[in-house]
């Protein structure tokens, strides 16, 4: 079983995969499906460094949304060769890995054709022999301070109740998409931990948030936690969750980028100890 993390290229998500492909800390069952969204440098050496390190990545070549897919020449093309292959989604052109979004283009993919395709109860009665499900499933809150009214929420089933061949889904995302973003009054860190055979996640949300000031003081509360939370769940430690207690002890905010490329770090990590 394969792990096909369905990411858009933000500057620090595409960090993120730089830096665990580098350092050795990307399993070779988590094979990233890259959708460029923004024409950015990082694009180029992210695939420079997967295929430095002969790890398997997709990058798609007919993005759906961000503004990538709209330029007539992006400066930034990556280059594909033997283990940076191309995607698409479902247009009718071959590829080795294709995005089907319903039931009837899943109907006419050759049964060799590896594809990522909507977990529902009617695609999965197709059997596609080579279907990857991709689910929606990261847990979203109208407003980030309501993540402390549940702080712990189931994410993944055990790995033997996973149909097809692999399994995708928007790691810390949701298949809408927002180029923007829009101001918070909280900070909220949603790290994946294993529990049996399962993946959880724990929300750790900032107290103080009656207003958008001061994010640095928001972060450490949303910290605060942490350090006694791993005490008790020691397998949910990794080199990210080793930064952030850092950051806690230096009293140093990095900014937010960071702490969303830290969280993504942190994800992949364990979903890669989870598959082993």
């Amino acid at each position: 079983m394969k792990y096909y993390p369905l990411i858009r290229g933000r500057q620090f998500d595409l960090l993120a995969l730089r830096e665990a492909v580098q350092q050795d800390q990307l399993s070779p069952q988590i094979i990233p499906v890259l959708e460029p969204v923004k024409d950015l440098p990082a694009l180029v050496s992210v695939a420079q460094a997967f295929s430095a390190a002969a790890h398997p990545l997709y990058i798609i070549q007919n993005p759906q949304v961000g503004d990538y897919g709209l330029l007539a020449a992006p400066r930034y093309v990556p280059v594909l060769d033997e283990w940076v292959r191309p995607a698409r989604y479902f247009d009718g052109q071959p590829a080795p890995l294709l995005i089907a979004q319903t039931k009837a283009q899943v109907q006419t993919l050759p049964k060799k054709q590896l594809a990522l395709v909507p977990n529902e109860a009617r695609v999965r009665q197709l059997t596609h022999p080579q279907a990857i499900y991709l689910e929606d499933h990261t847990p979203t809150r109208e407003r980030t301070e309501d993540y402390a009214t549940v702080q712990r929420e189931f994410y993944q089933y055990p790995m033997q109740a996973l149909p097809g061949v692999g399994f995708a889904d928007y790691p810390l995302a949701v298949q809408h998409f927002d180029a923007h973003g829009y101001p918070q009054r909280a900070i909220a860190l949603h790290l994946l931990y294993p529990q049996g055979d399962s993946l959880w996640l724990q929300h750790f949300v900032s107290v103080n948030n009656a207003d958008y000031s001061d994010p640095a003081g928001k972060f450490f509360e949303a910290l605060a936690p942490l350090p006694a939370w791993l005490v008790a769940h020691p397998e949910a430690s990794t080199p990210a969750t080793d930064a952030l207690l850092a950051f806690a002890a230096q009293q140093h905010f990095p900014g937010l980028g960071t702490v969303r490329k830290l969280q993504l770090r942190h994800l992949l990590r364990i979903m890669g100890r989870w598959l082993a």
